[in-house]
């Protein structure tokens, strides 16, 4: 929303701004006379405001930034030691022996 309201504000003074200095040298826009005593104005057109427009667009580009992007840390764990069920009545581990009738030892490798 501010990022808006500030393209708008510097715009709209840009256009006035440029609109002024252009109406009292009569340069960039066309003179229209009314007849019969009605008045007569100076009509600018559109290109002041476009003017305004881009020129807002990007100051408020300039002035805002991207937030920044934070990245977690990466927590590194100790490695888990590899450990195997041993049946020291059979000599064989887990895998070779399903069952082992004195209860099986956890053995780190």
């Amino acid at each position: 929303m501010k990022k808006i309201l500030v393209c708008l504000l510097t715009g709209l003074m840009l256009a006035g701004v440029s609109a002024t200095a252009s109406a009292h040298g009569g340069r960039g826009g066309y003179y229209v006379g009314y007849h019969g005593g009605h008045g007569s104005g100076w009509r600018g057109g559109w290109a002041p405001f476009a003017v305004g427009a881009v020129a807002g667009v990007a100051v408020a580009n300039a002035y805002y930034r991207p937030p920044p992007v934070y990245y977690a840390p990466q927590y590194v764990y100790p490695p888990q030691p590899q450990t195997a069920a041993y049946c020291p009545e059979n000599g064989l581990y887990y895998p070779q022996t399903q069952a082992c009738p004195s209860g099986w030892q956890r053995v780190n490798y």
